[in-house]
């Protein structure tokens, strides 16, 4: 357990949430399309190996949209997840400036190492989070209790399990040449689907534990702790001593 008490500055992280929202709205609205798509190729026969382009067109051109869709989806992904965690660590160093008294169960960096560790992972990130939430609150009013999360935090981490549970089903399902096109894109669907449902939550978890730290900076007066420089001061004209022989 850290339990440093060592002061920290306050660092906005409202600007790195804002980028992983932005990040985690445009992923779902890709991963939507390829719901879209993948439907759509359930119901238009796939263009096979022995079709020519002119004989299967629409084939030709849903299967041209998943995979160009497929890669815009992972490079959205890999970096939301970048991002998401240049939020967490700048989120999880501030619980230290909103209160001193505050005693961390990682570092910064273990905080963003625990989605790494493997079996680890499956816990120990949403402990953080939770944490975040738990300790982006006023010294005075944390005294009182450490408030639970809002349902939607589990819900994300439920969903967030699953959709990678399902990731892993549809990557090796679409590598398995015995298994039907139709059923490939059914796995996919399902994957989809629980990846936006898994990006809606998120969006919320940090958004919510965004604004409670921007609430608490603003309460606790840290958005500019030393302040503003003073003003620099001269004596009165009347005060200031001449010497005798400029006079």
């Amino acid at each position: 357990m850290n339990s440093s008490l060592s002061p920290a500055p306050f660092n906005s992280a409202h600007f790195r949430a804002s980028i992983v929202k932005i990040l985690l709205a445009v992923g779902a609205i890709a991963t939507g399309i390829s719901l879209l798509a993948e439907a759509l190729s359930l119901a238009l026969p796939p263009l096979t190996e022995d079709q020519e382009l002119s004989d299967n067109m629409m084939g030709a051109a849903i299967g041209l949209v998943i995979f160009l869709l497929a890669i815009l989806e992972f490079v959205i992904y890999i970096t939301t997840v970048v991002f998401f965690l240049m939020w967490i660590h700048r989120a999880y160093k501030n619980l230290r400036a909103l209160n001193p008294a505050n005693r961390l169960e990682y570092s910064p960096g273990l905080a963003v190492g625990s989605f790494f560790i493997p079996f680890a992972n499956l816990i120990f990130p949403y402990r953080v989070v939770r944490e975040i939430w738990q300790k982006s609150w006023p010294g005075d009013e944390a005294l009182f209790s450490a408030p639970s999360p809002p349902a939607t935090f589990p819900l994300w981490w439920t969903f967030w399990l699953l959709a990678s549970f399902a990731g892993n089903i549809t990557w090796r399902v679409n590598f398995d040449p015995n298994i039907a096109e139709s059923s490939k894109a059914m796995v996919s669907i399902g994957d989809g689907a629980l990846s936006i449902l898994a990006a809606v939550f998120a969006y919320l978890v940090v958004d919510a534990i965004d604004k409670r730290q921007e609430e608490t900076s603003r309460k606790e007066n840290l958005e500019n702790p030393s302040g503003p420089p003073p003003p620099q001061s001269f004596p009165p004209v009347s005060d200031v001593v001449v010497p005798s022989h400029y006079q």
